[in-house]
């Protein structure tokens, strides 16, 4: 009777392991179709996607951690960010700022801070639209590691919950 008990638990964690399965496999195949150009632009910011050839050729360094802040010119959360983002020295930062007159924001961006602005900063734009500013992605190696819009990419606290998400590399594996 044991045997038979035994047989029925493991037969059924079988069926529940490749019910799950599909399950898992059912929401990658939905998070690929919304990745697709005409889909709201927020969307395209998945965790785990590659970023524009452009954005990554304009990170110094895109082999390691570096955020990479959304900003417009028209944003006024986007100048009070600017002045919170010298708490970030000794970081890797990048800040994309669109906008007709952005030269206030730029201004106010501290000098660790890597600035893309005017036509460069348009064609990023074009290639990875933002719904909402500011935004932030947390980079490695040309992926995104995590992402932060609107409330979640507002200050130098939010922007430090995303830095906290990259993932653990050991030396060696840097080296």
């Amino acid at each position: 009777m044991d045997r038979v008990l035994a047989v029925v638990v493991v037969a059924a964690c079988v069926v529940l392991t490749v019910a799950f399965l599909a399950c898992l496999r059912g929401i990658a195949e939905l998070r690929l179709r919304l990745t697709g150009r005409g889909i709201d632009p927020s969307s395209q910011l998945i965790i785990g996607r590659k970023l524009p050839d452009l954005l990554i050729q304009l990170i110094p360094d895109a082999t390691q951690d570096a955020l990479v802040v959304f900003m417009s010119s028209t944003c006024g959360t986007c100048l009070g960010l600017a002045a919170d983002l010298d708490r970030f020295a000794g970081r890797q930062m990048v800040a994309c700022v669109v906008g007709d007159s952005n030269a206030e924001l730029v201004a106010m961006l501290p000098p660790h801070v890597t600035v893309i602005e005017g036509e460069r900063a348009e064609a990023v734009d074009r290639e990875l639209p933002m719904a909402m500013w500011p935004s932030a992605i947390l980079q490695r190696d040309g992926f995104m590691v995590a992402v932060g819009q609107g409330s979640d990419a507002n200050s130098a606290a939010a922007l430090e919950v995303l830095w906290e998400q990259r993932l653990a590399v050991s030396e060696e594996i840097q080296a």
